[in-house]
């Protein structure tokens, strides 16, 4: 029998290798991290000044104050998760109750180069930097430095109609602030990116708990969303699926035990925080409705908004590319079906409870998804999710889809080239140079083609540029000043709040430069005030909203004792002027000394319901607000009659007064020190008859209160307020917030769970991995070169 000939090797050329996009753009990584220094560049620039100290119109005064006051507590070698926070909504235990993880840990940075400081500069580098995250991600998620370089140019270019997702909008001075949020943006990505490394290949189960845990800890929100997609990660491969169920219960396990420090003190005091009432069945907690996101999604407004002022969807177009490309994919690539579930994800939680048709912005009563809302309501907790912020993992997806596109037109182009039958075609791909010239001018077409974003972004910074650098600092330096100077006449005189009017009334305009007098206090935290609303999470958040600016009584309830107004504007209630500084008066209300009152407390009791503990087809809704709307807007507080509330259930507490009318006020307070941003305040009062003493804060279990050295339980009095019973006469009572006590074990506990992330799978490998393969070569040496 006669030996084929062998056939002759084929040499390698431009125009017979391989189709792959890496064999004919340029070779290394040098352009694919260029892409990424351009992003990254870009938004350094554009971004530069937010890294300037400036006065915030929007949630970051908020975050700024929570760095401020972290820095001060980690200054005093205090904690800040156990301790009362004064400054919103009549106080509570605020670092327990929001997402503080970043406040803390930027307090620490704050305690070297000053917490302003220290919170403008992560601002602005966590946003510039952002392209970087993706491209990180991408590479996690197994694509190669071509997708995650395209993904992260694109980055920079995202706009949204809703201002809420993973954008400049989000987190700028003209922006929403949304600062806490900038963090998980991070940790999200990178987290789905080790988690799928881990529950897919088994590789970096430290980077996957790690990140899992900061999610959770950063933001209560997203994590949702992370849990969702590691879930479902698991069956992407139903062949291995008993395998991905156990390392990702290895690392579901893990990370909840890392993060344990973060959800079980919220867990344990959520009976007693309030979920803000005016958000219930609005566009913020319920999102728009599969309708409205459909419209969006085709028509760019979830990617390019703007573009129909002259903005081409462009990113729109790339992300449905990629998308045809992963369902193209999907049969054989894990990585395709994953990107196409987290799209998927985030879109039906970003429609939320909304009704198909879609929600009416504004509206307090919108339709819902009956199907949707009953889903969403099995979720453990899901009654306090906000579903519009869910518009960051569509971004997410996104982004990583636009790259997979851009790389899978590529190469079908390449093959469709190498494939021609034209003579001249081949001899030309044949040359050398071709390779290296197809990818500079593909790049230099996306980049182009992407002029849309850019022109938009720089319009938008530039804008937001300008505020920062000319308009606010002007003002700062002048009526600030002036502002200041009656704060620290307020401060120096002790004792009381101060009302600066609201976002409801003429507070709005009343403003330093564009800040709001009322948000422009945050920057002192020093200062107690009225009127910010719905920034804080205690039981006193939604009966704020009710504080009745024309009832003196209201002022003693609330413990302000100090008007900020326009000096032309007459005090709404009988108060002494005590100066004025340019625009600006600050007056002292007449009748109020502090926050403490002595007072009577009557029938009928107020029954609350917290809401969210109710059947699921229940509204999440605090009653509290509503229910002690009467109260705020009668006599009975400037009488001072008070009545007990009955919250969740629990039975009141029995009045004082049972019958009769009182005659003349219940006591007197001789003298009172209020350290309430330590979470302590004392007072000496005289007692006419058996009474409540009042101190104007939100009720919280954690409150402990003593009566002349001896302790006695506390009581919630209208409208959420913490009281103690005393007898007649002279009695010094003093208040203690004592907050959630076993952090130290829950720290130790995540630690320990990072050490076996880290060094489990190391000594797994060492010390039994090892001797199980010396088993499996010696009997079965074909499965193991097939391992």
């Amino acid at each position: 029998m006669t030996k084929p000939a062998e056939r002759p090797a084929t040499v390698a050329t431009a125009a017979n290798a391989p189709w792959r996009v890496r064999h004919w753009l340029p070779r290394g990584a040098g352009v694919p991290f260029a892409l990424v220094a351009l992003a990254v560049g870009f938004n350094l620039w554009v971004l530069r000044d937010e890294r300037l100290l400036v006065s915030y119109p929007n949630d970051s005064a908020t975050h700024l104050q929570m760095v401020q006051w972290a820095t001060t507590m980690l200054s005093h070698g205090m904690l800040p998760f156990t301790h009362w926070y004064a400054n919103l909504s009549l106080g509570s235990p605020y670092f327990v109750q929001y997402q503080s993880a970043s406040a803390v840990l930027i307090g620490l940075l704050g305690l070297g180069v000053g917490a302003p400081t220290a919170f403008a500069w992560t601002l602005y580098l966590l946003l510039a930097l952002w392209p970087l995250c993706v491209y990180w991600t991408a590479r996690l998620l197994g694509w190669g430095r071509w997708e995650a370089g395209i993904a992260a140019v694109i980055a920079p270019v995202l706009f949204s109609v809703t201002g809420r997702g993973f954008e400049d909008q989000a987190y700028t001075w003209i922006g929403s602030g949304l600062w806490s949020q900038l963090w998980a943006m991070w940790t999200l990505p990178l987290a789905i990116g080790f988690g799928w490394r881990y529950v897919a290949r088994r590789q970096y189960l430290f980077g996957a708990v790690a990140f899992t845990a900061l999610t959770i800890a950063f933001h209560f929100v997203l994590s949702y969303l992370l849990i969702a997609v590691l879930v479902l990660m698991v069956f992407l491969k139903p062949r291995d699926v008993v395998g991905r169920l156990r390392r990702g219960a290895v690392m579901g396990i893990a990370s909840l035990v890392a993060s344990a420090w973060v959800w079980l003190p919220w867990l344990a005091s959520r009976e007693w925080s309030a979920p803000q009432q005016f958000q219930v069945n609005t566009h913020i907690n319920d999102s728009w409705g599969p309708g409205r996101i459909f419209d969006w999604l085709v028509s760019g407004q979830i990617f390019d908004w703007g573009f129909g002022a002259g903005r081409f969807p462009i990113v729109t177009i790339l992300v449905a590319v990629g998308v045809v490309a992963c369902v193209v994919k999907c049969v054989k690539d894990e990585r395709a079906r994953l990107l196409l579930v987290m799209l998927a994800v985030s879109l039906v939680l970003f429609s939320g409870r909304g009704g198909p048709n879609g929600a009416s912005e504004g509206s307090n009563d919108l339709p819902h998804n009956g199907f949707m809302n009953f889903v969403l309501n099995l979720v453990p907790f899901g009654k306090d999710l906000l579903f519009q912020r869910y518009v960051g993992g569509v971004q997410l997806a996104g982004l990583l889809l636009a790259g997979v596109g851009v790389v899978w037109v590529a190469e079908l182009t390449w093959r469709w080239l190498r494939a021609s039958e034209v003579a001249r075609v081949r001899v030309v791909l044949r040359k050398p140079w071709v390779p290296v010239a197809a990818g500079v001018l593909a790049i230099g077409a996306l980049v182009a083609a992407l002029a849309p974003g850019w022109s938009e972004a720089i319009s938008y910074n530039n804008d937001n540029n300008y505020w920062i650098t000319q308009n606010q600092p002007a003002a700062d330096a002048s009526q600030g000043a002036e502002v200041t100077s009656l704060l620290d006449l307020a401060a120096d005189q002790g004792g009381g709040r101060v009302y600066a009017g609201e976002p409801s009334n003429w507070g709005y305009g009343f403003t330093v430069g564009s800040v709001q007098v009322y948000i422009y206090m945050m920057k002192f935290p020093a200062i107690d005030a009225v009127g910010f609303t719905f920034r804080g999470f205690g039981l006193m958040t939604n009966p704020e909203a009710y504080f009745d600016e024309y009832n003196p009584g209201d002022y003693r309830t609330f413990g302000v004792r100090y008007l900020l107004l326009p000096v032309k504007k007459a005090p709404m209630v009988p108060a002494t002027l005590d100066t004025t500084a340019g625009q600006y008066a600050l007056w002292t209300v007449d009748g109020v000394h502090g926050v403490f009152q002595v007072v009577d407390t009557i029938w009928p009791a107020i029954y609350v319901t917290r809401g969210c503990n109710g059947p699921a087809d229940d509204p999440c809704e605090n009653t509290l607000g509503p229910q002690s709307r009467g109260f705020l807007d009668g006599t009975k507080p400037l009488q001072g009659l008070y009545r007990p509330i009955a919250y969740d259930g629990r039975a009141p507490a029995t009045p004082t007064l049972t019958s009769g009318v009182p005659r003349g006020p219940a006591g007197t307070v001789v003298s009172s020190t209020d350290d309430l941003f330590d979470g302590r305040a004392s007072a000496t009062v005289v007692a006419k008859r058996s009474s409540v003493v009042l101190l104007s804060a939100a009720y919280d279990p954690g409150w402990t209160v003593t009566v002349d050295g001896t302790p006695q339980p506390t009581e919630m009095v209208s409208p959420a307020l913490v009281g103690v019973k005393v007898g007649p006469g002279r009695h010094v009572v003093s208040f203690v917030y004592r907050g959630y006590g076993s952090y130290p074990l829950l720290f130790v506990l995540a630690l320990l769970a990072l050490l076996c992330a880290g060094l489990g799978p190391l000594a797994w490998r060492r010390r039994l991995e090892a001797p199980v393969m010396r088993v499996v070569r010696s009997r079965w040496p074909r499965l193991a070169r097939r391992r």
